[in-house]
């Protein structure tokens, strides 16, 4: 059987009344939004569409369209004149998107709360909702919103005088609603720098920023109230330079635009302009008329710097026309008005402190909750600190426990060290008794030997058996002397030293000076240093005395807290360093410098004399 769509559509509603409440819920928040665009021309409609969403959502428990209903209806009570209860109604909404975790909503409150604090010269607060919103839009990498912050800034910077911070927020905005293709609010952050330039008696800047927008305005669609605001501004500037005919053009086309949108607050004040430009013109009648209109118009809506602002106006124009009597009642009308503006400061000035008086109640209850809470605080504290004693215990005994194996890790190296010394002088002292022994006695004997010989073969046999045992004697006492540790120091090392510059160079007549700086029985080498600075000293004597035929060498040690340099100087034939053939020695004794970490240079030059100079750094020596 077919059913018809209608009862179909009864039947789903019927079975499924869940699904029709949040079908219900959708579309009224559908309509509380749309209320919310048009809170701010039709306040009075906005309000009962919100109200209906307010008693659904309490019903239904339905927090999104609580906080939509919240939003509308706080933005229509502000453009009611409705400031506290506005102001309570937003802050609601806020609130509510917090909770529901929607950081765009939640962004896009702070920002309407800013403007509506800016409005009511609450400066410093709006700044710090604005604040709120930038880190938001910083977050959501929303460049619209974070160029209407910058916009709502330099609108604070202004009201403050501060111009230059003022210019650059507006030209920040208007470039981030360029890349966003946002020209509706493009157009908005370069009027709003105009009106900057106006202030600061720029009129020809302020003319070039309106005609950069001029050609956008007149593309948008629906942007009557643009155009009218564009108007404004040009009439401002051509008013500033004294081109009244171009002022009194945009003025009325301004005007005409209010007019036709019923905007009777923008209405009295273009009827003022018109009138104070008809003024300048010398049209005193058309002026006249306009000015009346301006003060009727906007003492029916109560805006009374308007009514006061036309007032002071007409007791001008009836004073430069002798109509004294006319003059003389506008100028007591501005001033009862001025009197209502210093009362109206005064009601103002009490609500404010009415307000500080409830604050000041409500900080006496919040310093009662305070003391309870400290209470709980004391309790918490005595907590974190037995945890945290806990915890500094715990790391003692870790850093207890590593300073422990790190001392018995030093107390091994120690006792290997000394372990090793003895080892190093058990050996040495056993080479020099019995191999030392054994050697000198086969020289001897092969000496002996030879005053015996007879015959030139076993002269020849024995001869060579005493240079060989000579040779090995000399290299036994040299290997006993390196590993003995009683010449770890290098001030055994210079001795043995002298020592073998005596052996060589006292046969050849070469004179030769030891010259020590410092105190080298505080340097200790280990086995491999000590062998390598004494065959590096040892390959610079021997060069000298074979090939340089020197008359004198002088031997230089120099020690200081960074390093240890020997130079041994000759005064023989000299060499050229890139020149001269390897096999001297001299690669060797480089080789051996770097194995040392230090560095060798060698100076000479034909006929000069040469200077081997080794410098070893001092954190390459054992300490």
């Amino acid at each position: 059987m077919k059913i018809a769509p209608l009862t179909f559509i009864a039947c789903v509603i019927f079975l499924h009344p869940c699904r029709s409440q949040t079908n219900a819920d959708s579309v009224l928040q559908k309509n509380v939004r749309s209320a919310f665009r048009l809170a701010i021309q039709k306040p009075d409609s906005a309000i009962p569409v919100a109200e209906k969403g307010l008693r659904r959502a309490t019903q239904t428990g339905n927090k999104r369209l609580a906080a939509y209903s919240y939003k509308t209806k706080g933005w229509a009570e502000f453009h009611q004149g409705s400031y506290d209860s506005g102001f309570a109604d937003l802050d609601r909404a806020t609130q509510l998107f917090k909770e529901l975790r929607d950081s765009l909503e939640t962004m896009l409150m702070y920002v309407n709360t800013g403007i509506v604090l800016i409005e009511h010269t609450r400066f410093v607060d709006a700044t710090g909702y604005l604040m709120m919103a930038d880190t938001l839009s910083d977050q959501l990498n929303n460049k619209r919103v974070k160029a209407e912050v910058n916009r709502q800034m330099g609108i604070l910077s202004r009201e403050r005088g501060d111009y230059k911070r003022s210019i650059d927020y507006f030209r920040e905005s208007m470039t981030l609603n360029l890349s966003a293709q946002d020209t509706a609010h493009y157009t908005e952050a370069a009027t709003s720098l105009a009106i900057v330039f106006m202030k600061m008696s720029l009129p020809d800047s302020c003319l070039a920023v309106l005609d950069q927008c001029a050609p956008i305005i007149k593309n948008m669609r629906d942007a009557a109230y643009q155009r009218a605001f564009l108007d404004e501004r040009y009439g401002d500037a051509y008013f500033a330079l004294a081109r009244y005919a171009g002022a009194l053009e945009k003025y009325k086309d301004a005007f005409g635009i209010f007019v036709a949108n019923d905007e009777k607050g923008d209405v009295a004040y273009e009827a003022l302009n018109i009138g104070k430009t008809c003024q300048k013109m010398n049209n005193v009648h058309e002026a006249e008329g306009y000015l009346l209109m301006s003060f009727r118009i906007a003492d029916s809506v109560h805006e009374i710097h308007y009514s006061k602002d036309a007032a002071s106006e007409l007791a001008g124009l009836y004073k430069a026309t002798n109509d004294w009597k006319n003059a003389y009642k506008w100028i007591n009308i501005k001033d009862s008005l001025l009197d209502s503006l210093q009362l109206q400061d005064q009601n103002e000035k009490t609500a404010q402190l009415t307000a500080k008086y409830e604050a000041d109640k409500k900080d006496k209850q919040i310093a009662l909750l305070k003391k309870d809470q400290e209470l709980s605080g004391i309790v918490a504290q005595r907590q974190r600190v037995f945890r945290y004693g806990a915890v500094i215990v715990i790391m003692l005994l870790v850093l207890i426990g590593f300073l422990a194996v790190n001392r018995y890790r030093v107390v091994q190296r120690n006792k290997r060290l000394v372990e090793l010394e003895k080892m190093r002088t058990r050996i040495a002292r056993d080479l020099h008794d019995d191999m030392g022994s054994t050697l000198s006695s086969i020289n001897i004997i092969s000496k002996m030997a030879l005053k015996n010989a007879a015959g030139r073969e076993i002269t020849d046999h024995l001869e060579r058996i005493k240079d060989n045992s000579g040779n090995m004697l000399e290299s036994m006492s040299e290997i006993v002397w390196a590993i003995n540790p009683g010449n770890d120091t290098l001030d055994k090392v210079i001795l043995r030293m002298k020592d073998f510059a005596a052996d060589i160079l006292d046969p050849l007549s070469i004179r030769h000076t030891f010259s020590l700086e410092g105190d080298f029985a505080q340097v200790e080498l280990d086995l491999n240093q000590r062998r390598d600075f004494y065959l590096i000293f040892k390959e610079g004597i021997n060069n000298a005395a074979k090939y340089s035929g020197c008359k004198r060498i002088d031997v230089r040690l120099v020690k200081n807290h960074s390093a240890v340099e020997m130079q041994i100087t000759d005064d023989g034939c000299g060499f050229d360093p890139l020149t001269v053939q390897e096999g001297n020695g001299l690669n060797n004794m480089r080789e051996r410098a770097r194995q040392m970490g230090g560095s060798l240079q060698i100076d000479s030059k034909q006929g000069e004399g040469a200077s081997i100079t080794l410098n070893i750094r001092s954190h390459h020596l054992v300490p």
